[in-house]
C-alpha cells in the first residue's frame, strides 16, 4: 500500500526502519541503513546521510544539490513529500522507490530495472559531474572529462565553515586533497574546477556558520562568485589549491566561475588568479557558468574578456528566468527547464559560442534529461556533463541524436 508520494530522484530502492531527524544532533545517532525522514536536507548533512538506506524530505526539488549528491552516492531519495515528517513514524518499516517517488508500508519487492549499455563514442564529448572524489577512478574510463568538480562537499565534510578552515590554514590543503583524486583519475582528460558555490542557509549549521546572514531566498542571495569576491581570502585559497595542482603537473585542470551576474565579477575573479601566480588562458583554461539572464545577454562582453569554454547551468537559468524557487514545493509545477524562454536563451548561448569557436557544455540535472540533451545536440552543443550513474545511457542518447542529424542531412540531399 502506498502511504506517501513525493518526487523520486533516482532509480534506487531502499527498505528499512524510519528514523526521523528533527535536529542536527539526531544525525550523529544514525547507525546506517535507516530510512531517514527530515523536513529539509542540506549539504552539511551529507556526510551522515551517505550510509542511509534512503532519504525522504518534506521540501526540496529534484535539482537540489542534496538530491544530486545522494544519487551519486547511490542512496535512494524522495523529495517534496510535504508531509513525510508528520505521516511517517520512528520504527515503521517502509519501502522507498526512488524512481516513482512512492513510499510503501512494509517490505515490498520491487524489481530494479538495470540497463546494460555498450560504451558509445559520439562526436559530442560526454563528461561527468563529480561531487564525491572517491568515485572518480571508477567513472573515469567511461567519461571524456569532468564538466564540474563541485568542491563544496570536500569542505563541508570537515564539519567546518570555509572561513574557519581558512583561519586554521587548512582550506587550501582540504581542496588539494580532494581535487587531486579527481584530476589524477582523469588525467590527461580535461577537468573543470568550479569555485565555491553554496547558499548561505546550507552553511549555517557547520562549525563557524554563525557568521552567515539570514536570507529569505538564499538561492538568489549571497552565493557563488559574488560571495567569494566579498571574502577574497577564501577565493585566494581556492586558487592557491589550483596553483598547487598545476605545479604538480596536472595541466588538465581548468577553472569555472559560477553564477555570473555581471562581467565585472568574471574580470575580478581572473585578477585574483593572477595574484596567486596563475596566468588565465595560458596556465589553464578559464570559463564561466552562464546561469542568469544577465549573463546570457552580455555574453559578448564576457567573450571580450577571454573565455576558453562556457558552461550552461539550466536549473538556475530556469529559476532566474521564470522567477520560481527551484527548491519550492508549492511552485514546483512552474519550474520548467524546457520553457521556451529558457530554451531560446540556451540556443543563443550555443550559437554565439560556436561562432567564436568556444566550447559549450551543459551541466547539472538537465544533462540527464534525454529530451533536453537531444535538443541541445541539435543546437550544436560541444559537450554535456551528466551524473555518474547516467554516463553510459547519455552516451547512447547523444550518439542517437547525432545519427538523427546525419540522417536528416542525407534526406535533404
Amino acid at each position: 500500500m502506498i502511504i506517501l508520494k513525493g518526487i523520486g530522484t533516482s532509480s534506487y530502492i531502499g527498505i528499512g526502519k524510519v528514523k526521523k531527524v528533527e535536529t542536527h544532533e539526531d544525525l550523529h545517532g544514525l547507525e546506517g541503513g535507516e530510512i531517514v525522514v527530515v523536513s529539509r536536507a542540506s549539504r552539511d548533512m551529507l556526510s551522515h546521510l551517505k550510509n542511509a538506506g534512503a532519504v525522504i524530505t518534506d521540501y526540496g526539488g529534484i535539482t537540489s544539490h542534496v538530491a544530486i549528491v545522494l544519487r551519486e552516492m547511490q542512496v535512494p531519495c524522495i523529495v517534496g513529500t510535504e508531509k513525510g515528517t508528520s505521516i511517517l513514524e520512528d520504527g515503521m518499516i517502509v519501502t522507498v522507490d526512488g524512481k516513482t517517488g512512492n513510499i510503501y508500508a512494509g517490505f515490498i519487492e520491487i524489481e530494479s530495472q538495470r540497463e546494460f549499455l555498450e560504451v558509445c563514442r559520439p562526436s559530442t564529448s560526454v563528461k561527468v559531474n563529480i561531487n564525491v572524489p572517491e568515485i572518480a577512478a571508477s567513472v573515469a574510463p567511461f567519461a571524456d572529462g569532468v564538466g564540474s568538480i563541485r568542491i563544496e562537499n570536500m569542505i563541508l565534510n570537515t564539519g567546518k565553515h570555509p572561513a574557519l578552515l581558512q583561519k586554521e590554514g587548512r582550506l587550501t590543503g582540504v581542496i588539494v586533497k580532494g581535487v587531486k583524486k579527481i584530476v589524477d583519475a582523469f588525467y590527461p582528460k580535461p577537468v573543470w574546477f568550479r569555485t565555491f558555490d553554496i547558499p548561505t542557509d546550507e552553511l549555517k549549521r557547520v562549525e563557524g556558520g554563525e557568521i552567515e546572514p539570514d536570507e529569505s531566498n538564499p538561492l538568489i542571495g549571497l552565493r557563488a562568485i559574488q560571495k567569494d569576491l566579498q571574502n577574497p581570502e577564501i577565493l585566494m585559497s581556492e586558487f592557491r589549491a589550483v596553483r598547487t595542482l598545476l605545479d604538480q603537473g596536472y595541466d588538465n585542470l581548468g577553472v569555472k566561475i559560477p553564477f555570473i551576474r555581471d562581467v565585472s565579477e568574471y574580470r575580478e575573479a581572473k585578477r585574483a588568479m593572477k595574484e596567486v601566480g596563475i596566468k588565465p588562458h595560458k596556465d589553464l583554461e578559464v570559463g564561466a557558468s552562464i546561469e542568469t539572464p544577465s549573463a546570457v545577454f552580455t555574453l559578448d562582453e564576457l567573450m571580450d574578456e577571454g573565455m576558453d569554454f562556457v558552461s550552461i547551468g539550466m536549473s538556475d537559468l530556469a529559476m532566474c528566468s521564470l522567477a520560481v524557487d527551484r527548491r519550492g514545493v508549492k511552485v514546483a509545477k512552474h519550474f520548467d527547464l524546457m520553457h521556451s524562454s529558457v530554451m531560446k536563451m540556451v540556443e543563443r548561448i550555443i550559437r554565439m559560442c560556436n561562432q567564436w569557436k568556444i566550447e559549450t557544455c551543459i551541466c547539472g540535472h538537465a544533462a540527464s534529461n534525454e529530451e533536453i540533451v537531444k535538443k541541445l545536440v541539435d543546437y550544436g552543443i560541444t559537450s554535456i556533463s551528466t551524473n555518474p550513474d547516467q554516463i553510459l545511457r547519455m552516451r547512447k542518447v547523444v550518439e542517437t541524436a547525432e545519427k538523427g542529424i546525419l540522417m536528416r542531412g542525407f534526406k535533404a540531399i
